[in-house]
């Protein structure tokens, strides 16, 4: 595996040509992105740093689950899933399995999709909306994504059956994927290695990856300036919970004692 440093040190003089490798402000994420080269941008921001590995692969490396029993598992929830949310889904109806793993992916079911952004700012807001553990950095990945990476799915297409890993946009089927601009990265099942490989480690996309640290002193200012540009958990996630964590974020998270004179 790549070593976080290495992949940054790397990826960032390759793709950007920048010496920036830390954000301490919205400005430098507006440095990157002027500097890149034109092709599309997605962001994926991260309160901790970890591989690049959907979901449902890091809970399978938790829970030892058997890599080929994890394919069947995620087959059958969305099987469940299909049959059990017609009324919960607001009479917008995914039409075939990649807008259903889409749907799912978004309301927090463990799926093979990773989550991206096409807004560099709501990257930056999903790095630092969990305080760190500790002082743990927050990571904001940005991957520059040539069209020969992007593919739009077919309905014929076996979701669960991929040979390659590629970037797609998602049909706007669901509220959070219109509000977060949202991306995804489709990871396919290495039946020769079992296992999902991290994106950073599949030679076609890691070249085209950069890796930027937070440190956590800078999460509360960062949230703070996201807030005056209107990228918040409201607006993140518009529905009644977001508003509320919303709500208890900005009167409870940055509330400080007062300083005695």
């Amino acid at each position: 595996m790549i070593s976080p440093d290495s992949a940054m040190a790397k990826t960032s003089s390759n793709v950007f040509g920048a010496p920036l490798t830390e954000i301490r402000s919205v400005a430098d994420v507006s440095r990157i992105v002027r500097r890149s080269s034109g092709s599309r941008l997605l962001f994926r921001g991260q309160h901790v740093d970890r591989p690049l590995l959907p979901r449902i692969a890091r809970i399978a490396n938790e829970k030892h689950i058997p890599y080929g029993d994890l394919v069947k598992i995620e087959r059958r929830m969305i099987d469940r899933l299909v049959r059990e949310s017609p009324h919960l889904t607001n009479g917008v109806y995914p039409r075939n399995d990649w807008e259903w793993l889409s749907v799912a992916q978004h309301q927090g079911l463990p799926t093979r999709l990773l989550d991206w952004t096409a807004s560099a700012l709501a990257g930056l807001w999903f790095a630092v909306a969990v305080d760190p553990r500790g002082q743990s950095e927050g990571v904001l990945w940005v991957l520059e994504v040539p069209a020969t990476h992007e593919k739009t799915p077919k309905k014929s297409d076996d979701v669960f059956s991929s040979k390659l890993t590629f970037v797609f946009q998602p049909f706007h089927v669901d509220r959070r994927i219109v509000a977060q601009s949202g991306w995804f990265s489709a990871h396919r099942y290495a039946e020769a290695q079992d296992k999902f490989v991290p994106l950073e480690q599949i030679g076609r996309f890691k070249n085209l990856l950069s890796r930027y640290t937070i440190s956590a002193d800078r999460f509360q200012s960062l949230r703070d300036e996201l807030r005056t540009m209107g990228i918040t958990q409201a607006t993140m996630f518009p529905d009644m919970a977001g508003l509320c964590a919303e709500i208890q974020a900005e009167c409870l998270g940055s509330w400080r004692a007062p300083r005695s004179i």
